[in-house]
């Protein structure tokens, strides 16, 4: 808008200048040219009269002729609009108009030759000739064209200085430009925080050395328990760490040819090494040492640690060790290598290898093959299976967690976690939740129709499935008439690290299912520090003890006491509790002396198909019936 203003008032005043400098010039050059043509005309005239009254043989046509031009010289002088301001001037219209009178009386007698009357218009114009003369000295050397000139003059200085002001604007924008491209071109190199080059930069360097074909090498790392740090401490006090190492990082950097250090994330950053000569293996293992303590001295609880993930663009071959060049893109697999060093408990690096690449290709791989099995009503690849919970308290109802299996033909059988690991990270854990589901209502509905009513299905959610649709999910599943409203039949099992950051979320979303007869389980409790807090701020129908509590709990009294206590606190909140790995008649003698409620493990079966475990609920219901009658007589 400044610059379309500017613009606007440059046009303005430059036709400002033009009509002026017109206006001038033509006033100026049709008075002057008329004026002088009078002053002529005059003469002329008067000439042709002397020649008449001193030659009695000359003709009185050309008098006639010149009296003519100058009648109509006077006439529109004193009519047209062109010499309307000449005309208003310095009496000029009268001194024309008592010239004009003159011709007007002796017009007759120029017509006729009269001597005598053309003697006295001779005498009267030599009377008036001075003041006609004298118009065009006043008004183009007497003040009118001094006035002239002088607006001339101010309109040439008020242009200078509006030039001169366009050109200050013009300066000043031009300065603005280029702060402001100063700036921008700051914001997309580098990070406002550190003053460390951006993630721009960093792929704009990755894509440089690409093209021309050059080895590069590239360093991430992350600080594991950044947010705590934050959390505990403040932001500001965060920032101030990140700045420190930050600094650190680039004096190290700076030590290095070819060399370029960046911040790429919240609490991650890059180290990018363009030179072949450099062993980037060593020399991040000296700055992950160095990196660490500083980190430690700011740390004040020792919790944060440092996760390195090194991948290059080429591989040292061992036989030559010549540099081959490789495919996969350099960010992805030093990302991928960071991934999987953050698993880790400690401070640790990873170099991206040629057993990562061929795991990253089997989980691609195994993530587009199940995104084609979710779709197909035909594979029998992925299935489920229910493996029994038994309860003591209740023999009229019989329990089972709903396992998924996945028999890949190139694979064999894929662990369930890896499964679910992968669906995670491709975006298939929703439709595989889904899928899941779908195949408990139909077990439910056809395979176990005699007993549906007197089974608890337990269903592992994901971290993806657990959020605010998973209600409204569950309801149009499972809810229906009452022959196929299997929603009291299903126990939905979460986690603690699903509950741990966002505590009143995992609270309303609980509620929610509460609402609609949904039963949650807390599953692995006692693996995670939160226990207890999640405990007291959510409400649970179950809670299932980790097989690790279950395996040593005879030779362990400590396992016994843990237990013990668990299963206090738990029927004090009016929770039932499952223990889980019970494989021995031992362990299910003393888990039932500590007042466990449920017990899932190999000792009673393991995990079956929809078929089997069919008869299994159809011999345990029998079973069950015949105890009850025998019981009654």
């Amino acid at each position: 808008m400044m610059v379309f203003a500017l613009f606007i008032f440059t046009i303005m005043t430059l036709f400002k200048f033009n009509n002026v400098y017109d206006m001038l010039t033509k006033n100026t050059q049709l008075s002057a040219w008329s004026l002088a043509q009078m002053e002529v005309e005059t003469l002329e005239l008067m000439n042709q009269v002397d020649r008449y009254l001193l030659d009695k043989t000359v003709s009185k046509r050309r008098l006639n002729l010149k009296f003519d031009i100058l009648w109509n010289r006077y006439e529109t002088f004193l009519t047209s609009d062109e010499m309307k301001q000449v005309r208003n001037s310095y009496d000029s219209k009268s001194t024309v108009e008592r010239a004009f009178t003159l011709l007007k009386v002796h017009e007759q007698d120029v017509i006729t030759g009269n001597r005598e009357k053309l003697a006295i218009l001779q005498q009267q114009l030599h009377a008036i000739l001075p003041e006609v003369r004298n118009l065009m000295i006043v008004n183009f050397t007497g003040s009118q064209s001094i006035e002239h000139r002088r607006i001339i003059e101010e309109t040439k200085t008020q242009i200078y200085i509006s030039m001169i002001f366009i050109l200050f604007i013009l300066a000043y924008l031009s300065r603005r430009y280029y702060n402001h491209n100063k700036l921008q071109q700051e914001m997309a190199w580098q990070d406002p925080l550190t003053k460390l080059k951006n993630r721009n930069f960093l792929f704009f360097a990755i894509e440089k050395q690409k093209r021309a074909a050059k080895p590069t090498s590239l360093a991430l790392f992350d600080i594991n328990g950044f947010k705590d740090l934050n959390d505990t401490f403040s932001y500001d006090y965060g920032d101030r760490v990140l700045i420190s190492l930050s600094a650190y990082l680039r004096q190290q950097c700076a030590l290095y040819e070819g060399v370029d250090c960046a911040r790429v994330g919240a609490d991650e950053f890059a180290i990018l090494s363009t030179n072949p000569q450099l062993d980037m293996e060593s020399c991040i293992s000296k700055l992950a040492t160095e990196l660490s303590l500083l980190l430690k001295e700011m740390d004040p609880s020792h919790r944060a640690s440092l996760s390195f993930g090194i991948a290059t663009s080429h591989e040292l071959s061992e036989t030559n060790r010549q540099y081959v060049k490789r495919t996969a893109n350099l960010f992805n697999n030093a990302d991928f290598a960071l991934n999987i060093a953050k698993r880790k408990t400690e401070s640790s690096i990873i170099h991206y290898s040629q057993e990562i690449e061929n795991e990253h290709r089997k989980k691609q791989q195994l993530a587009t093959e199940l995104e084609a099995l979710l779709t197909s009503p035909d594979q029998t690849q992925l299935y489920m299976c229910f493996q029994p919970i038994i309860s003591v308290v209740s023999s009229n109802k019989l329990g089972c967690e709903a396992l998924i299996r996945w028999n890949n033909p190139n694979y064999g059988f894929i662990n369930p976690e890896y499964l679910i690991r992968i669906a995670e990270e491709a975006g298939l854990a929703k439709r595989l939740g889904y899928w899941i589901m779908l195949q408990v209502k139909h077990a439910l509905m056809h395979d176990w129709a005699p007993f549906s009513h007197r089974v608890e299905v337990a269903i592992n959610l994901s971290d993806s499935l657990f959020d605010e649709e998973l209600p409204e999910m569950m309801a149009a599943i499972f809810s229906g008439e009452a022959e196929t409203n299997f929603l009291n039949s299903i126990v939905l099992e979460i986690t603690e690290t699903m509950t741990l950051d966002e505590v009143e979320r995992s609270s309303n979303i609980i509620k929610r299912l509460e609402e609609i007869n949904i039963r949650m389980a807390l599953d692995d409790f006692g693996t995670g520090w939160s226990s207890l807090y999640n405990l007291n701020h959510m409400k649970f129908n179950k809670l299932k003890i980790d097989k690790s509590f279950v395996e040593n709990i005879s030779q362990h009294d400590n396992q016994h006491f843990f237990i013990s206590a668990i299963v206090t606190l738990s029927h004090q909140l009016g929770i039932k509790v499952v223990a889980e790995g019970v494989e021995q008649k031992n362990q299910l003698e003393r888990l039932t002396e500590l007042g466990v409620d449920e017990f899932q493990g190999y000792y009673f079966s393991k995990p079956v198909r929809k078929e089997e475990f069919a008869e299994f609920g159809l011999r345990f219901f029998a079973e069950q019936d015949e105890k009850r009658n025998k019981s009654l007589h």
